[in-house]
């Protein structure tokens, strides 16, 4: 990407004596960079969909043996189709039919913006500010490719979106065979960690129902002191205990697909009434 940055666009830039200049040219050159990022993120795109779609091959997998492990005789039965009908569904949310990427959707839409604002933003300061061309494209390479220990952008939104991507569609491939099943009960599981958040910590490892699991779009950690959640051990990180935390009062926050917010490591393992009630007497009525 760095190279096709500094063939198509640096070499064409307004600069005297090594410094790059603040000319309407310069402006319009930073604008140019959405076609650069457009042409990577197809290069990309060729790179990544084979390793997006084994890797959500092998997400599927996990889920068919942990719903094989918990399937009742009669839901056995039903299996086969339930999963094919999931997996087509699922690969349609984000974007992907037959192993290529849909136009328009959610994945080829992630790809091709990801680093394009940062990267232009880094230019416009530059031609704002007369910064020379070589300290520029050493900023350059720094954001994008990293520096020493420190990993460029590329690596870090690929990362992170790599990480969202499979989290989300395993949440939606179970939440499909949950609601084909009509599995009203699950486990939130995931552990704690120094980092983990309030709601994760109320809730994890758990069983909880459908109808609770509505409410969370509306959950504090007052509820959750109100209703014994919290481990014993557990301090509150919140500073204000009324109001839902910010990792979760976002719009179009879903529960089920979204957990405890952006990022969260948790997963909602469905199980069947007889292991709830089991784990959870109160439950049977």
């Amino acid at each position: 990407m760095m190279d096709a940055i500094i063939d198509d666009v640096i070499s064409e830039l307004d600069i005297v004596d090594g410094v790059i200049q603040d000319t309407a040219k310069n402006y319009r050159l930073t604008a140019s960079l959405d076609k650069v990022f457009k042409l990577f993120s197809v290069e990309q795109a060729k790179v990544l969909l084979p390793q997006i779609n084994s890797s959500i091959t092998a997400i599927s997998g996990i889920s068919d043996s942990y719903f094989l492990a918990i399937a009742t005789e009669a839901m056995l039965k039903r299996f086969d189709k339930i999963i094919e009908s999931s997996k087509v569904i699922t690969d349609l949310r984000f974007g992907l039919k037959g192993g290529m990427f849909v136009r328009g959707g959610q994945i080829e839409e992630l790809i091709s913006q990801f680093g394009a604002t940062e990267v232009k933003q880094i230019m416009a300061k530059a031609v704002a500010g007369n910064v020379g061309k070589r300290e520029f494209v050493k900023q350059m390479r720094g954001f994008v490719t990293g520096i020493g220990d420190k990993p460029g952008i590329s690596e870090r939104k690929w990362k992170q979106f790599a990480y969202d991507i499979y989290q989300q569609y395993d949440a939606t491939y179970n939440k499909k065979l949950a609601d084909e099943f009509d599995l009203k009960y699950f486990i939130y599981q995931g552990g704690l960690i120094d980092d983990s958040r309030d709601f994760c910590a109320a809730h994890n490892n758990k069983v909880w129902t459908i109808e609770e699991a509505e409410e969370w779009k509306d959950w504090t950690p007052t509820k959750g002191l109100a209703n014994g959640e919290f481990p014993g051990w557990w301090e509150i990180k919140a500073k204000d205990i009324y109001s839902v935390p910010s990792y979760m009062g976002y719009p179009g926050y879903d529960p089920f697909f979204d957990r405890g917010g952006y990022s969260c490591h948790h997963q909602l393992g469905y199980i069947p009434e007889e292991l709830a009630f089991k784990l959870r007497p109160e439950l049977k009525k």
